[in-house]
């Protein structure tokens, strides 16, 4: 009985912040060059998972983990997800997609097909979105710069870190 009313506290309590059940299926995306539409291969992706957490300030997310991987010939990448999630208050996926020379782009996975600004830059092919990124002229990186690299730990991002790294020395700067 005492197992009954603190699960149903709980539901209670976090209602809101927690998914009763969930499943964190695999990410599959392609990234293409935004004039060519040809594929890119060899660029980096960068999945990041966050905590919901509702606290009496209000909400914020905590890092949990973080995968990364990079795209094939044909542009395409794969990551695997969390799984089977029960009271869980993981959050989808949040990637970020960097090529040296090219222009970056990423988010939460599950804005990908809610948010305007991705709608329009980001096609669908079935359930896979297709990231189209701009090749910049050195005049165009220098302005741009890199991506923001997130706040997690160096050894969860080696890949991304030697993306940037190269990004910042073909402009001329200090690698990370």
């Amino acid at each position: 009985m005492k197992k009954a009313v603190l699960i149903l506290f709980a539901l209670i309590f976090f209602h809101g912040c927690m998914y009763a059940v969930r499943y964190d299926g695999t990410y599959r995306g392609k990234v293409i060059d935004a004039d060519t539409g040809e594929p890119i291969e060899g660029v980096v992706v960068l999945g990041t998972w966050y905590t919901a957490v509702i606290g009496a300030g209000g909400g914020f997310s905590n890092y949990y983990d973080a995968r990364e991987t990079v795209t094939d010939k044909n542009g395409e990448f794969s990551i695997p997800g969390k799984g089977l999630r029960i009271m869980s208050n993981l959050e989808l996926m949040h990637v970020l997609i960097f090529k040296a020379g090219y222009d970056y782009t990423g988010g939460p996975w599950d804005s990908l097909k809610e948010s305007r600004y991705y709608k329009e830059t980001i096609k669908w092919e079935g359930n896979k979105p297709v990231f189209p990124l701009k090749k910049l002229t050195m005049q165009e990186r220098k302005k741009q710069g890199s991506p923001v690299r997130p706040n997690i730990p160096i050894e969860k991002m080696k890949l991304m870190t030697e993306e940037i790294s190269k990004e910042r020395i073909e402009r001329g700067l200090d690698p990370l």
